[in-house]
């Protein structure tokens, strides 16, 4: 082969393998940290005040919060951004229909393909403190009980055509001196969820509402506040320990 046919060959190769990477740019960085959260009705998403048919009655969302902590990607922990909605173990996710959204998590490295998991609701060691003296996002007081019993690890506020009904999630049994001090030992029913996904990267993290009120009823009677005796808090629990409402679906996808 001639030095000419050679050189020319070589140029082939370059400019081929550089049309390559143009056509397969590497996943950005920045995106491959961030995950979106979107909030669903069955397929549809959820938006405040709009309504939504359960059991035939229109229903509008009035307050969707809850904390997820404990992130791990292959049983490997993965740390959170520091912002006014994370810290580097947790982060609060949701809307107080006035304006105030988090609809999304910031990891400090990129998320490679695996098994994603996380905890809905909060460790013991930071579960009973002083919202008053706490740091953000663990300042919210409408996401708090009190010393003794800690934080409300979900908070779902709707409103019927007639009366409202909520789904207050958090530890109970937690014994102490009294309300505002905490407890030394864990609760005795703890109300945390473990969730475990596939996780490929870009996907985006949704909580279908649906799911999680399958097979309730909303009244004006059964509103659940983590009382294990009664039945739709049984049922709310299953539902969570199913992790039926929790999914990721491509980015690009409908919610």
């Amino acid at each position: 082969m001639n030095i000419a046919k050679t050189a020319f060959l070589s140029i082939t190769f370059v400019v081929a393998s550089g049309l390559l990477i143009a056509c397969n740019p590497k996943p950005d960085r920045k995106a491959l940290t961030i995950m979106n959260i979107n909030p669903a009705w069955q397929q549809q998403p959820i938006v405040c005040h709009e309504a939504i048919t359960i059991q035939n009655e229109q229903w509008k969302l009035q307050y969707l919060r809850f904390y997820l902590s404990d992130f791990k990607l292959n049983q490997q922990p993965q740390l959170l951004t520091i912002t006014p909605w994370q810290q580097p173990g947790l982060a609060l996710l949701g809307t107080d229909c006035h304006g105030n959204d988090n609809w999304q998590l910031t990891f400090a490295e990129p998320l490679a393909p695996g098994q994603l998991s996380f905890t809905l609701g909060l460790p013991f060691a930071i579960n009973h403190q002083n919202p008053l003296t706490a740091i953000s996002p663990l300042n919210f007081s409408e996401m708090f009980w009190s010393w003794q019993l800690g934080y409300k690890f979900l908070r779902l506020d709707m409103q019927g055509p007639d009366y409202g009904w909520a789904f207050h999630l958090g530890s109970t049994g937690c014994q102490s001196a009294s309300v505002l001090r905490p407890p030394a030992l864990p609760c005795r029913a703890v109300n945390t969820f473990e969730v475990t996904l596939d996780y490929q990267p870009n996907q985006k993290l949704q909580l279908n509402l649906a799911a999680l009120l399958s097979d309730i009823v909303l009244s004006q009677q059964n509103s659940c506040m983590s009382d294990s005796l009664q039945t739709s808090c049984q049922r709310l629990f299953d539902n969570l320990t199913l992790t039926a409402p929790w999914k990721l679906s491509p980015a690009s996808s409908a919610p």
